[in-house]
């Protein structure tokens, strides 16, 4: 079965728009999805780039362009009015939630991307987050506290030296066996990949 790599952070508008299309791309085939959260402002100040939403240009760019794709694609997107947000937390969560539910990850990760970019949800409103959390049926205070250990923190740290390994100086990326891809408008490439892979 071919495998996707789907780099993400719950900050990126792009992840966003990536994550309502990448499980039902357009392959002859049955495909996986691993799920990899990457910090993207640290990734981007580890390899020397200035994040866009802080030059103003592109900041204006990146909102008409998300709302282009969000049409092209028939999606809804909201802005969120806490952008740029911070998403530790909640990439942590993700985590732990492959080691303890892996069954309710993809659900968490593509609820969370909606209820930020559809729905309005406010990442700094922690009450907020934690009835979300404990909507996906989990034990809110056991995942405070799983995101306090040591190797969770490690773990999230791991996964930007692998982004930075590959290549990788923005999200969303993926990655088909040892291919890099890097955009969300550049899913026909991804697609490409997956059915030589699945063949």
């Amino acid at each position: 079965m071919a495998q996707l790599g789907f780099y993400f952070d719950f900050v990126s508008p792009y992840s966003y728009l990536a994550q309502t299309q990448i499980r039902k791309l357009n392959i002859d085939a049955d495909y996986t999805i691993d799920y990899q959260p990457v910090l993207l402002g640290v990734l981007h100040e580890s390899q020397g780039i200035k994040s866009p939403a802080f030059v103003p240009a592109k900041a204006q760019w990146i909102f008409r362009d998300c709302h282009l794709w969000a049409n092209h694609y028939g999606v809804p997107l909201q802005w969120n009015s806490q952008f740029p947000f911070n998403t530790l937390f909640l990439l942590r969560v993700v985590l732990w939630m492959k080691e303890n539910h892996a069954d309710k990850v993809a659900d968490f990760i593509h609820g969370t991307f909606d209820a930020l970019w559809q729905q309005g949800l406010n990442p700094k409103d922690e009450n907020a987050i934690r009835s979300h959390i404990e909507s996906y049926g989990v034990d809110v205070d056991a995942v405070q506290a799983g995101t306090q250990e040591p190797h969770i923190k490690q773990a999230l740290k791991d996964q930007l030296n692998v982004a930075k390994k590959l290549g990788m100086f923005g999200l969303p990326a993926f990655t088909v066996g040892e291919e890099v891809f890097f955009g969300q408008d550049r899913l026909m490439f991804v697609e490409n990949a997956l059915e030589k892979q699945a063949s």
